[in-house]
C-alpha cells in the first residue's frame, strides 16, 4: 500500500505557487487571469487571451471532476503538471511585462516584445489545457 503513494513524496518540479497568485480566489490560474485583466495596462487582445485561458482552465477542472471512471489522485496530478508549468510560464511573462511597463514610464509602445511574450505564454497555456483534456479523452 505504501508504494502506491510514493509519488507524493517525490519532489515536484516547479510546484511552488508564487505568493501573488494566492488571491483573490483559491485558484492560482484564475488569479493570474484576474491580475492580467484587472491591471488596466493591457489591450483588449491580451484581455481576450487571458479570459480564454480562464475559461479553458475552468473547462479542464470541470472535465477532471466529471471524468468517468473517476481519475485517481496520481492521474490528476500527472494531468495537471503541464497546465501548472504553463501557468508558471505565463505568470513569469506577466511579471516581465508589468515590470517593463513600469520601468518604461508606463509607455506601452516601449514594451511590445514583453507584451507579445505575454500573449504567446497565455496562448501556450490555453493550448496545453485543451491538449491535456483532448489527449486523455482520445486515449
Amino acid at each position: 500500500m505504501a508504494g502506491e503513494w510514493d509519488w507524493l513524496r517525490a519532489p515536484q518540479p516547479g510546484s511552488k505557487v508564487p505568493e501573488a497568485l494566492y488571491a483573490p480566489t483559491a485558484s492560482p490560474s484564475l488569479n493570474l487571469g484576474v491580475q492580467v485583466i484587472g491591471s488596466n495596462i493591457v489591450g483588449n487582445d491580451v484581455v481576450e487571451i487571458a479570459a480564454q485561458y480562464m475559461a479553458e482552465h475552468a473547462r479542464f477542472e470541470m472535465w477532471m471532476a466529471s471524468h468517468e471512471p473517476r481519475l485517481g489522485f496520481q492521474r490528476q496530478d500527472e494531468l495537471g503538471q503541464a497546465p501548472f508549468e504553463s501557468m508558471l510560464e505565463a505568470y513569469r511573462a506577466w511579471v516581465a511585462f508589468e515590470t517593463a511597463y513600469q520601468a518604461s514610464g508606463r509607455r506601452v509602445d516601449r514594451v511590445r516584445d514583453e507584451r507579445e511574450e505575454l500573449k504567446a505564454a497565455l496562448r501556450k497555456a490555453v493550448d496545453i489545457l485543451v491538449h491535456a483534456r483532448v489527449e486523455e479523452q482520445n486515449g
